[in-house]
């Protein structure tokens, strides 16, 4: 039972901070540029990298309020992802061509 709650809780951690931009890699992709979901090859690595390494901090320096901090950081690194595909897609649309 405990293995089946894990691997729930990961694959929530995943899509909660992938989906996002992933969403927003969609779009650009339906808008015209097709190369779009080949910068998902470079944000989804970093966003978990970003992810994992702060909450290994926040375990490590703050252990009262774990649960409520790596629900925060795993919704922040999420939006920075989406908004970065965002700005991307805005900033330098050749790139996505």
């Amino acid at each position: 039972m405990r293995l089946l709650q894990l691997i729930l809780i990961v694959v929530a951690f995943l899509a909660v901070l992938c989906g996002p931009v992933m969403l927003v890699a969609r779009g650009l992709y339906r808008r015209g540029y097709p190369r779009a979901p080949r910068a998902l090859r470079v944000i989804v690595p970093l966003q978990l990298i970003v992810a994992l390494g702060t909450i290994v901090l926040a375990d490590e320096y703050a252990k009262y309020y774990l649960p409520p901090m790596i629900v925060a950081v795993t919704a922040a690194v999420s939006a920075l992802g989406a908004l970065a595909m965002w700005a991307i897609g805005v900033l330098f649309p050749a790139r996505l061509l």
